[in-house]
């Protein structure tokens, strides 16, 4: 392989910045790739279970407020600086956490939450391809959502599918992007259409909850917004390292707009109007029972392959970011091992927990209380006190050199913001037993979190930080960093 082949392949997966005519996707690839990413059946399943707390007249209103304020607020501060600079988002956020901090928040953000949606995700593929094994044995469709060996089988299957694809780098998962992703919208448009031909809209809209859990009107209401927040929110580990990919800091955030708020809200709107009509928060049963036996079988086969599509992206943007923040031990695995490395625990997880799937809700709005922090931390940070310059020789330099190196590796600025925030966020709302403090019914939890983490972040800095603390104001002499060759890989010489 030649020395050009190898650096295109280093920057490709995360290793040096990429530059502009080395990037992939323009405004409509990445739309593509932000749709296939929405797109799955984790959006029907917040769709549903958004149809639990409120009606759909309330719930459509609850999924377009929560989503665009939570995508919104995660792609300025991700994708802009990524798109800019086209550097792997968790080495960038070296600039914020320090070298030791980034590892720590991609440990919190992305290995427990990547390996939990990889087992989800990987669930609700074998039950779609289980539920489509159903209807060809009996031409009904399934009362109960299946569980069992065949299932975990199916879904270890999916991971595996998934590493494959992700082992292969970017531009085949480009590829099944743009294959996928129209057929998907095709199929979230043909679903609305069936729900519209059995039930009028407007009866719809009057239908109530399938299980307000308070007398609270209001408050039933802003827990629905609350689940769709934290389902925007819940993209911040994963849009900065897609957005590296496009070719200009435009591309890198407006299609997040129209793929990843317009898909999502898309499917889940259709997966609670489904749910509402149905009176079944599963798409599994409720597209079969809806749709027949022949549209039911299509329908499960495009929700299994969504599932896939959206496992290959986040595998590959965890892998990119586990590349550069991995120690000594991982940093010698090649690009293939990794993968398949960060694909053995949630295969483990499919057998060992399969009722992960059940209880996803929970786990989604937990994930808000770090995810919101962690965007009011790099919304203050890049936009406020560094005015959107980040030094890229202080981000590559070596620890002893770089004005990044805060104490340890770890800035206790933003390490404070990020407690601060998370412990706003629980106080106000607590997901284990949505228990709901004061202000929550005004202000939902991650308003709170995202304004409490950016507060301090930003009298934290302006109070303690300096430019050798931080590189925080004026900028100062960084060593030139030396060309260094890629490893090369013995598999691929």
């Amino acid at each position: 392989m030649s020395n050009a082949e190898l650096f295109r392949q280093a920057a490709e997966r995360g290793d040096t910045p990429l530059l502009p005519g080395e990037r992939l996707w323009g405004f409509w690839e990445f739309t593509y790739a932000n749709s296939a990413l929405a797109i799955a059946t984790w959006a029907f399943l917040i769709g549903g279970a958004t149809a639990a707390f409120v009606g759909p007249r309330e719930g459509i209103a609850a999924i377009i407020i929560g989503n665009i304020l939570g995508v919104l607020l995660v792609a300025l501060p991700t994708c802009l600086p990524c798109g800019k600079y086209g550097v792997e988002q968790f080495t960038l956020l070296r600039s914020t956490f320090g070298r030791n901090g980034s590892r720590l928040v991609y440990a919190l953000a992305v290995v427990l939450l990547t390996l939990g949606w990889l087992a989800v995700l990987g669930m609700m593929f074998g039950r779609s391809v289980d539920g489509m094994i159903t209807l060809l044995k009996t031409g009904e469709a399934a009362t109960e959502p299946a569980n069992g060996v065949l299932v975990s089988l199916l879904a270890a299957a999916a991971i595996v599918v998934t590493g494959f694809v992700v082992a292969r780098g970017p531009t085949s998962i480009k590829f099944f992007n743009m294959v996928m992703s129209p057929a998907l919208v095709l199929l979230m448009l043909v679903m609305i259409w069936l729900i519209l031909d059995k039930h009028a809209f407007g009866d719809l809209l009057g239908l109530p909850a399938l299980a307000a859990p308070t007398d609270d009107k209001r408050l039933n209401f802003m827990i629905a917004v609350e689940v769709n927040m934290a389902a925007g929110f819940s993209w911040w580990p994963y849009l900065g390292n897609l957005a590296r990919l496009s070719k200009n800091q435009r591309t890198s955030f407006w299609p997040n707009i129209v793929g990843v708020f317009g898909a999502a809200s898309l499917g889940e709107i259709v997966g609670l109007l489904g749910a509402a009509a149905m009176g079944n928060a599963d798409p599994t049963i409720w597209m079969t029972t809806i749709g027949g036996l022949a549209i039911g079988i299509v329908a499960l086969g495009f929700i299994a392959f969504a599932n896939v599509t959206s496992m290959i992206n986040i595998l590959y943007t965890s892998v990119v970011g586990l590349r550069q923040l991995a120690g000594p031990v991982l940093g010698r695995l090649s690009w293939d091992m990794l993968v398949a490395a960060f694909c053995v625990v949630p295969i483990v997880v499919v057998f060992a927990a399969p009722g992960i799937y059940d209880g996803f809700f929970i786990f989604l709005v937990w994930t808000s209380a770090l995810n919101a922090t962690l965007a009011g931390i790099g919304m203050a940070d890049y936009f406020v006190l560094r005015r959107q310059h980040i030094s890229l020789r202080a981000v590559f330099a070596s620890p002893e050199r770089s004005p990044f190196a805060y104490w340890g590796g770890f800035n206790p600025i933003a390490l404070t913001a990020l407690f601060a925030g998370s412990a706003v966020y629980v106080l106000v709302f607590n997901p284990q037993t949505l228990a709901a403090g004061p202000g929550f019914t005004l202000l939902s939890a991650s308003m709170p979190a995202f304004v409490a983490a950016a507060l301090v972040q930003w009298v934290g800095t302006r109070a303690f930080g300096s430019r050798r603390f931080g590189d925080y104001g004026e900028r100062i002499p960084v060593e030139p960093l030396a060309v260094v060759e890629p490893v090369v890989d013995p598999a691929v010489q």
